[in-house]
């Protein structure tokens, strides 16, 4: 049994007024249930020994949802420096992680097939999940890959074989040299590091990255007011 983190300190800054002034996470999809709803939702049917959800912009709007409504059993956090790049929301969640985990950030939410394939197995090494259904824009994170591993990650990447569908899965055993990992990104890349650039700092250091291929299902995103459009049509054909 592992642990679960999400990420949902964002602003939705590219959703313009769609926010509400709210964190992004809570955007609604229907008339009453906000994006993250759905992924508690889904999350709801596999067992984690904990779960943490970390906010940051709008925190009290975030602890409201979370307090009203059915998921009763997350840990809230607020990261402070929510402004910052994504990796602060990670390291404030660290004090509470103990046993090995997987990362989603909360305006990511896929078909309950992709969840399975996800929790489908104990993990050995640390992996990143990722998929080869989409082309892929210039605001995707792109991977180079070689026999099942990672070579490289990022969105300018010109040679690419699939894209990064925003989660990974870190084994209790791979905990110290993933935070070792997530110190030197921020050495490196300071107020802008983010969790992606921890995968290729431990590839840098000669680590092994394994890539779990979940192409064949749906997922959704909502950066852009396009991309929510697309996540109300599909979560409505598809989900609900």
């Amino acid at each position: 049994m592992s642990q679960l983190v999400i990420l949902a300190a964002g602003k939705g800054t590219r959703l313009g007024t769609n926010a509400n002034g709210g964190p992004k996470c809570l955007m609604l999809i229907d008339e009453k249930h906000p994006y993250l709803w759905f992924q508690l939702n889904k999350l709801s049917s596999f067992t984690f020994s904990q779960k943490t959800v970390v906010g940051g912009y709008q925190i009290e709007k975030l602890k409201a949802f979370l307090n009203e409504s059915e998921f009763n059993d997350v840990e809230i956090l607020n990261n402070k420096d929510f402004h910052l790049g994504n990796i602060y929301s990670l390291l404030t969640a660290k004090q509470s992680i103990s046993d090995g985990f997987t990362l989603f950030n909360a305006d990511h939410y896929y078909s309950l097939e992709n969840y399975k394939k996800i929790f489908s197995s104990p993990l050995s090494n640390i992996t990143a999940y990722c998929d080869v259904d989409r082309e892929l824009g210039g605001d995707d994170m792109k991977v180079k890959s070689n026999n099942g591993t990672l070579v490289s990650m990022s969105k300018e990447l010109a040679g690419y074989d699939c894209g990064y569908v925003g989660v990974t899965s870190v084994p209790k055993d791979k905990l110290p040299v993933y935070w070792k990992a997530c110190d030197a990104v921020i050495q490196k890349l300071g107020d802008q590091a983010n969790v992606e650039s921890v995968l290729n700092e431990l590839v840098l250091a000669g680590g092994q990255i394994n890539i779990a291929d979940i192409s064949g299902s749906w997922w959704t995103e909502i950066d852009t007011v396009e991309d929510l459009a697309m996540a109300k049509k599909v979560i409505r054909e598809k989900d609900i």
